[in-house]
């Protein structure tokens, strides 16, 4: 019997690198993570924060970013209409955009510490998460 590849619950953004996905599977063959390049042939690629954001609750999707300038004013936004949104995980300033492996770490160490058990509806997680 073959194992079938894990269902997405993570989306990487089109900010972040197709390498930090590729750690995160190397790291973890099943880790349920997908760029937003491959997820949907791509259909998601260019849609405004708020549109991905909210296209992200309806999937069931953690959207995974770097950009902690926009995405977390328009999680608000998005809030204040009456929407909801997947949840965010953003990268702190102090990770590199080109350490793809401590990013992978940092992802993959928290998703199995204690993230994938969590209702991710409007919530929003920095990482490394502070002590």
């Amino acid at each position: 019997m073959t194992k079938r590849p894990a269902q997405p619950r993570l989306l990487a953004d089109e900010t972040t690198s197709h390498r930090f996905v590729s750690a995160c599977t190397r790291l973890l063959r099943d880790f349920p993570i997908v760029h937003i390049a491959r997820w949907q042939d791509g259909s998601w690629l260019g849609l405004d924060d708020a549109a991905l954001l909210m296209s992200c609750a309806e999937a069931g999707l953690v959207l995974v970013a770097f950009d902690r300038a926009t995405l977390p004013w328009h999680a608000g936004q998005v809030l204040r209409a009456g929407e909801s949104h997947g949840g965010l995980i953003l990268f702190r300033r102090t990770v590199r955009s080109t350490n793809y492996g401590d990013q992978a770490r940092l992802v993959t160490d928290f998703w199995f510490g204690e993230g994938r058990g969590w209702d991710w509806t409007n919530r929003i997680v920095y990482l490394p998460k502070s002590p």
